[in-house]
C-alpha cells in the first residue's frame, strides 16, 4: 500500500450532513468582508455641511445686536477672531456675558477699572497663552458700542482692557458702500 497524504479525519464518519459540512472544509467563514460603506458616506457628507454651514470665508465673525446701531465707516479692515466687547444703551458684555450697567459707567466721569472686565480678559489671555504656547499674544480685543454711548464708557472700556493687556483695540463699524 503507498504512503498517501493525510486527510481530515476528525468527526469524518458522522452521518450528519451538517457535521460533514463543517469538517470537510466547506463551512467556513469567508475571508472577505463587506464593509457597509453607505453609513460611512452618510457620515462624511454631513460632517461636510456641517463645516461648510459653520465656515465663515467673508471676514464676518460677530453677529450685531439688534439693540445696537453701529457707527459707519469707508476705511475698514477685516476682523480677526477676538474677544467681543459689547455697548449698548443698557449693558456692557464680553462675548455674551455681563459685565456692568452701561448707566453706572456713563455717571462718574473719574476713569476706573471695570475688575469684572479685566479678570475675564485676563483669563482668556491666559488660556490663549496655554493654547498657543510658542506665538506672541497679540493682545486685541474688538469693540461693538453703540453710536450713542457717552464716551466715558468708551474711555473706561478702553483703560480696563489696556490693564488686562490688551492694547489692540477694535472698533466694530459697519461698511459704508463704496463712493462712485
Amino acid at each position: 500500500m503507498p504512503i498517501g497524504q493525510p486527510g481530515r479525519v476528525l468527526l469524518h464518519n458522522v452521518p450528519l450532513k451538517f457535521v460533514a459540512k463543517r469538517t470537510g472544509g466547506h463551512g467556513g467563514k469567508s475571508v472577505d468582508v463587506a464593509i457597509p460603506l453607505v453609513p460611512f458616506i452618510d457620515f462624511l457628507i454631513v460632517l461636510v455641511v456641517f463645516l461648510l454651514i459653520s465656515f465663515s470665508a467673508s471676514g464676518e465673525l460677530l453677529a450685531q445686536k439688534a439693540s445696537l446701531k453701529m457707527p459707519k465707516a469707508e476705511n475698514v479692515v477685516d476682523i480677526e477672531i477676538s474677544p467681543v466687547i459689547a455697548v449698548d444703551a443698557v449693558v456692557v458684555t464680553l462675548d455674551g456675558r455681563r459685565m456692568a450697567d452701561t448707566a453706572t459707567l456713563a455717571a462718574d466721569a473719574k476713569v476706573e477699572r471695570i475688575e469684572q472686565l479685566i479678570q475675564d480678559l485676563e483669563t482668556l489671555k491666559r488660556n490663549w497663552s496655554i493654547l498657543h504656547p510658542n506665538e506672541p499674544f497679540a493682545g486685541q480685543v474688538i469693540l461693538q458700542a453703540d453710536v450713542n454711548t457717552d464716551y466715558r464708557v468708551i474711555k473706561k472700556l478702553m483703560f480696563s482692557t489696556a490693564q488686562a493687556g490688551y492694547a489692540n483695540v477694535s472698533f466694530a463699524v459697519n461698511r459704508l458702500s463704496a463712493k462712485k
